[in-house]
Parts: structure tokens; C-alpha cells; sequence
């Protein structure tokens, strides 16, 4: 299904859930910031020795940016020498790690203000960048659920342990009633001119994302376990990709597992697929209406790139609550709990944390993917 946006100038992909023949949960998070827990998976441990502080925090009603510009500004430094892997979402209580160049050796009573506690400090070699971790364990309170809602959570969490989540971009990505997409086709179309840096960067991102939603849509109506010609897939346990040019050679090794489907964040590095996967894409990028001129100036903001078109569900555990159902799961950098949520309730989640119910979101704060 697609919605127009709010003024009608374009039409956002809204994903299916995988099972509809399974009965949802419903329910909705909240209305706590306790009740939406991020804890980061860092990709290293820091080696306790270096010129950059690494600073374990937990934040609360807070964005990774303001928790960053609190951080420069009690370290002495400036916002540029303050790193870290991912965003985490306001509306919660999340952990992470930052890292601070700064000359003052910082502590753990070091103030930041309403919201932030300090749990640890060491030192490593450099510097936190974005994409150094390995992923988030959520831990998730659903309110107001179905009375059966833990054997319907079971039922489809089975599934999607064993099938893997549909690694769609959640809703927050593309803000209240797509706004974002149109904004950013209306940026494209003026060559990618007049807006903020800010902007430079979220609206490429938006549009590969919707991009990447609409082939994931596409590819599983071919067949989440069946090889189509031409396409791009993933080594597992390596970075390793490669064209399938041989579907009856390679369909074996995907149904063993040892090969993950990809698909689409548009640009120029983008591995190339061919036949039949390419046709796809091509279909799928003219129906979003994206001509070759309006590729180019995209591909200057977005180098292109894969992503897996299934993100493991990992460490499961569902547990009753007073309040309803505990959700607690691991997943990899760039998955989005929010898709989790939505294919228990059948509903979208705006918000990471979404004190609102799912058919009124909350006001979204930074996406929960890296």
C-alpha cells in the first residue's frame, strides 16, 4: 500500500508486514522513556590506553547531538573532536559510547547535565566514527496488547528469528506522512541546490532509502528464499559480495544459508546487478520518478552501497510484564526496532519510543539505526 504525502506530490511506500496470516499483538511503547532501552554493541573494546577518552553514557530524553554538544562543552573542547558510532533515540533511555580529544583526563563525575549519567571512562587509539559498532540490544515495554499477546508474539517472532527481519527503513525515516520524501524529490529536481548541509545529507539518504523499500517489497513477492538472475548477494560471515550469474549453481548455497539477498542504496560505487535484478531496479527507479540527471546529482552526496534485504533477529527473549509484553532483542547496525514493532502489531511506529500509540505517533527523535 502508498500514502501521499501531505501535499500530495508524492507517494510513500508503506512495506507489508511478513505474516499477515498470524494475528498481531497490538499495543503501543510507552509511556515511559524507560519503557524503549538502547544499549550499544561497540564493534572493539577500548584498549584502555590512547590519546582519545572513550565515555560510556546513559542518556535519557536526550539526542546523540546534544548529548555530544554537552560532552565538547564540559570537556573543553570542540563539537569536531566529540566522535561517536551511532544516533540513538530520544524518546528512551539509551547507552553508548563517545569519544572525547582532550588534554583534561575526564572522569566519571564529570557533569552533563539533567538526563546523563557517566558509567565509565578509558582510553583507545582513535576516535569513534559512525559504523563502529556491531549493533543495539533493545528492550521494549508494549502497553494495552491483546490478552493472547505473548503466544502471538512467540508465533511471530519464531518466524522472523528463523526467516530474519525484512530490513526495511522504518517510518521515522522518511518523517510525518513522508514529508521528507517529497521534500527531498522537490530538492532533487532543482539540481540538489538551495538547502542546508543538514539537508544535503538526509535527503539522499531518504531517497535511497525509499528506494531500497520499494525493491525489498519487490523482491520478496519473487521469493525470500529463491535466487533471481543477475543479482547481488552477500558471503555470510564476509563482506564479500558477487553477481549471481548461474541461479542453479548458487540456489543451493542460499538455502543453506551461506548467502544473504541485497539490495539497492543507489549511487555511483553501487556493485552493479544485471538480468533480471537489474530490470528490477531500473523499473523501480523510474516509478520513483528518478531521472538520469536527477541520478548524478544524487550520486554526488551517495556513493551507493548494499544492504542486506534481512537483518538477524538475535537473542530473543519475550517476556509478560505488568504492563503488557517485554521485548528484548539484538540487532545488527542499521536495523530499525520500530520494523520489529510493527510486525507484531501490524501498525507503524514513527518514533523509537513512541509515547503516542502506533496510529498516533510521536514526535520522532534520531532514527535507531546507525
Amino acid at each position: 500500500m502508498e500514502t501521499a504525502d501531505d501535499r500530495g506530490a508524492v507517494a510513500l511506500h508503506e512495506p507489508p508486514v511478513a505474516y499477515p496470516d498470524l494475528p498481531p499483538t497490538s499495543g503501543r511503547v510507552g509511556p515511559e522513556p524507560e519503557d524503549f532501552r538502547v544499549d550499544e554493541v561497540p564493534a572493539y573494546a577500548a584498549s584502555g590506553k590512547g590519546e582519545h577518552q572513550y565515555v560510556l553514557v546513559k542518556k535519557r530524553l536526550l539526542t546523540t547531538p546534544e548529548l555530544a554538544k554537552r560532552l565538547a562543552r564540559a570537556a573543553g573542547v570542540q563539537e569536531r573532536d566529540v566522535g561517536y558510532a551511532g544516533m540513538k533515540d530520544k524518546y528512551a533511555v539509551t547507552t553508548q559510547w563517545l569519544s572525547v580529544s582532550s588534554k583534561t583526563t575526564l572522569s566519571k563525575e564529570l557533569a552533563l547535565g539533567p538526563g546523563v549519567e557517566i558509567l565509565e571512562v578509558t582510553r583507545h587509539e582513535n576516535k569513534l566514527r559512525t559504523g563502529h559498532l556491531l549493533g543495539n540490544r533493545f528492550t521494549i515495554t508494549l502497553s494495552g496488547v491483546h490478552e493472547d499477546a505473548w503466544e502471538r508474539a512467540t508465533a511471530i517472532c519464531s518466524r522472523l528469528r528463523e526467516d530474519g527481519l525484512p530490513n526495511y527503513f522504518g517510518a521515522q525515516r522518511f518523517g510525518h506522512g513522508g514529508r521528507n520524501l517529497g521534500d527531498a524529490l522537490a530538492w532533487l529536481a532543482r539540481g540538489g541546490r538551495g538547502r542546508s548541509r543538514f539537508e544535503q545529507k538526509l535527503f539522499p539518504s531518504v531517497l535511497q532509502s525509499e528506494l531500497f523499500n520499494r525493491y525489498l517489497t519487490a523482491r520478496l513477492a519473487l521469493g525470500a528464499r529463491q535466487l533471481i538472475a543477475g543479482e547481488v548477494v552477500r558471503l555470510e560471515g564476509a563482506g564479500a559480495m558477487f553477481r549471481v550469474e548461474d541461479v542453479a549453481t548458487e540456489q543451493p548455497r542460499l538455502e543453506k544459508r551461506d548467502l544473504h539477498l541485497t539490495g539497492p542504496m543507489i549511487g555511483p560505487k553501487l556493485r552493479p546487478a544485471a538480468a533480471d535484478a537489474l530490470a528490477l531496479e531500473q523499473r523501480l527507479t523510474a516509478e520513483l520518478g528518478l531521472t538520469e540527471a536527477m541520478l548524478g546529482v544524487l550520486g554526488r552526496e551517495a556513493p551507493g552501497v548494499r544492504r542486506d534485504l534481512f537483518a538477524p533477529l538475535g537473542d530473543l527473549a519475550i517476556e509478560r510484564d505488568a504492563k503488557g509484553l517485554v521485548l528484548a532483542f539484538t540487532l545488527p547496525a542499521g536495523g530499525y526496532a520500530t520494523e520489529v514493532l510493527r510486525q507484531l502489531t501490524h501498525e507503524p511506529f514513527l518514533s523509537g519510543s513512541g509515547h503516542a500509540g502506533p496510529s498516533k505517533p510521536a514526535e520522532p527523535g534520531a532514527a535507531d539505526e546507525e
